[in-house]
């Protein structure tokens, strides 16, 4: 595996974060389209809520690979 900085690891874990807020947000509107009733609304946003998490979950497992190839046991 290609050799990696500190710092393109952070950016990593905030492009982690940035992902899972996005989810955070697609769940409080689909909870509102709910309650108005508008189905596939809320549909449409729970779908863009597992996008993100699997966006998100891509990314964590790019950090454990390169976590796994700098451990030594």
């Amino acid at each position: 595996m290609e050799e990696i900085s500190i710092e393109e690891v952070a950016m990593l874990y905030e492009a982690i974060a940035d992902e899972l807020e996005m989810a955070a947000r697609h769940c409080h509107a689909a909870a509102k389209r709910f309650r108005e009733q508008q189905v596939p609304r809320g549909c449409s946003h729970g779908f863009a809520v597992h996008g993100h998490l699997q966006c998100a979950q891509k990314i964590l497992n790019k950090v454990a690979e390169i976590h796994a190839s700098k451990s030594h046991v």
